[in-house]
């Protein structure tokens, strides 16, 4: 299977980002520009309601416009992401099962699709999370660390390493 990087898999890629930042840019200039707080029936309306009371949602509108700017312009995607993340799935639970309109339906889904996505194309900067055991890293110390090197490192094998040997590629 081809990597993440190459097409088609590059462009799905730069589609979902383009169309999620998009959605989280107009989504929050709508509301910077207007100050519309949508109605919503039911329970999920007086949910919303109360976060514009408590200023909660300006906040999340604000954050929305910044994130959205982020992965337009494909710098912090990863970190736009899994800040969205938790108003994702905020969105997706009201919308789905509390309000469950059509347009309800179908945003609340989309919304946490489009995230999720996004954080699984991006996840591989990720990886070590998922290790047992790791030696402390500093997030300073870590920006010296060339991940790409390192990935290059763990892949070669005695084996993979003879043949490059033998053919006197990458030395």
């Amino acid at each position: 299977m081809q990597g993440i990087n190459s097409p088609p898999w590059k462009y799905a890629v730069l589609w979902l980002r383009i169309y999620f930042g998009a959605d989280l840019l107009w989504s929050g200039f709508r509301y910077i520009s207007t100050g519309w707080v949508p109605f919503i029936p039911g329970t999920g309306g007086a949910y919303v309601q109360a976060l514009d009371a408590i200023h909660m949602f300006p906040v999340v509108k604000y954050m929305e416009c910044v994130l959205g700017i982020l992965m337009l312009s494909n710098r912090f995607v990863l970190l736009a992401a899994i800040f969205e993340f938790p108003t994702s799935v905020s969105i997706f639970w009201i919308n789905t099962f509390i309000v469950a309109t059509p347009r309800q339906l179908f945003s609340g889904p989309n919304q946490l699709l489009m995230n999720g996505l996004l954080i699984l194309a991006y996840s591989g900067y990720m990886a070590s999370v998922f290790k047992p055991k790791l030696t402390p890293l500093a997030l300073w110390e870590g920006f010296k660390v060339d991940v790409w090197k390192e990935h290059l490192k763990l892949r070669k094998t005695p084996e993979i390493q003879r043949g490059i040997a033998e053919s006197g590629e990458l030395r």
